[in-house]
């Protein structure tokens, strides 16, 4: 199991809801930000936005991992990376 840290949780959690937004977009032809939100309003953009840039990141996180993951996997393994 990967060792995530809080934001990396985070955006994890927000881009998924972003596919089950685009997938009910899809299949149901229904946008349920923009039902819960208004659509083209602004809390609703600031949704849209909130879960391109944390697909973005999660993007990224393929090929480097953050840190504080890093430093929380080698926590949780007993691993120490620092050398003296």
């Amino acid at each position: 199991m990967k060792m995530l840290c809080g934001i990396c949780k985070l955006v994890g959690l927000i881009t998924i809801i972003g596919a089950l937004n685009w997938g009910a977009i899809g299949f149901f032809n229904v946008d349920l930000v923009a039902k819960l939100l208004g659509p083209m309003s602004m809390a609703s953009r600031i949704v849209y936005c909130a879960v391109g840039i944390c697909g973005l990141l999660l993007l990224f996180s393929y090929f480097k991992v953050c840190s504080a993951c890093k430093r929380r996997a080698s926590e949780v393994c007993g691993v120490n990376h620092q050398h003296s």
